[in-house]
């Protein structure tokens, strides 16, 4: 795979895990961990409404679910660039903006967000950290990816980013998982004892609708929605609008929905990440 050029900088002098704003880097975290989302292209065809969508009545085995959902894992996908419309609500507050994103295949992905027309924030992920710069206060933080994990409910790292970003599932490696029918779609679902998961299909096409996860001891949950789907060149049919909801002692309810209004598949782009000398580190 090659690169167009880079320019990835950074002036830390150590690494260390200070907390930064919570509400700014839990946006910013956010849409880079839960990207993707609603997009305008040329020619594509939207999918029916949720409600529109026949019920699933025949139980299909786990073997032949798990197969379909395989079937959208996106593996020709490299790069994705997209425009986005957030809306983010927790802890009493909402945040609306916009933001960029660029994503790299096993490698890291990067976000501006802007209000006004003016970069508020910008992040990178990589597949064990983050780094947000905040361009309204000045100052930036540096976080470990597993950290994240703990706070926000993700039962893994960087790996769970990208499938979410492609919206493929995230299967644990030593969760055995049964079929069923609920609430009209086909479900497959299990527990390791410490994180039960939930994985729910519509009937004919087999599109991935939600993903749930959970920590039921620590009381834990996130739940991400995968709508409007679309049919697409690259990526075939596409999941363009997501909502996702999580909880946890740490922060609280959070709800955030992802909307986008351009996106490239297999473009390569440059972009840069370098922390100022005059930024303040963040405790």
């Amino acid at each position: 795979m090659k690169y167009q050029e880079i320019d990835f900088k950074f002036q830390v002098s150590s690494f260390r895990k200070p907390s930064a704003r919570r509400n700014l880097q839990l946006a910013t975290f956010f849409v880079a961990a839960l990207a993707l989302l609603s997009a305008k292209e040329t020619g594509c065809r939207k999918s029916p409404s949720f409600g529109e969508t026949r019920p699933a009545t025949e139980t299909r085995s786990t073997t032949f679910l798990k197969k379909k959902l395989r079937n959208h894992e996106h593996s020709n996908l490299n790069f994705v660039n997209a425009q986005a419309k957030v809306f983010m609500e927790g802890n009493g507050q909402s945040i609306g903006a916009t933001a960029n994103i660029i994503w790299i295949r096993d490698s890291v992905m990067w976000l501006n967000i802007k209000k006004f027309g003016l970069e508020a924030a910008r992040a990178l992920v990589t597949r064990d950290s983050v780094f947000v710069l905040n361009r309204l206060e000045k100052s930036y933080s540096v976080r470990g990816l597993e950290s994240l994990q703990r706070q926000y409910s993700l039962p893994a790292g960087f790996d769970l980013v990208q499938s979410l970003l492609l919206a493929t599932p995230w299967f644990f490696p030593d969760i055995s998982l049964e079929s069923d029918i609920k609430d009209g779609l086909h479900r497959l679902y299990g527990s390791n004892g410490r994180f039960s998961t939930d994985y729910r299909m519509e009937e004919e096409a087999f599109w991935l609708r939600q993903e749930i996860f959970l920590q039921p001891r620590d009381t834990r949950a996130m739940s991400v929605q995968f709508e409007n789907y679309k049919k697409t060149e690259l990526a075939g049919w596409f999941p363009y609008l997501r909502t996702v909801e999580a909880s946890s002692p740490e922060s609280g309810d959070l709800r955030l929905s992802i909307e986008l209004n351009e996106v490239e598949f297999n473009v390569p782009k440059s972009f840069r990440f370098e922390i100022p000398k005059h930024y303040k580190l963040v405790e």
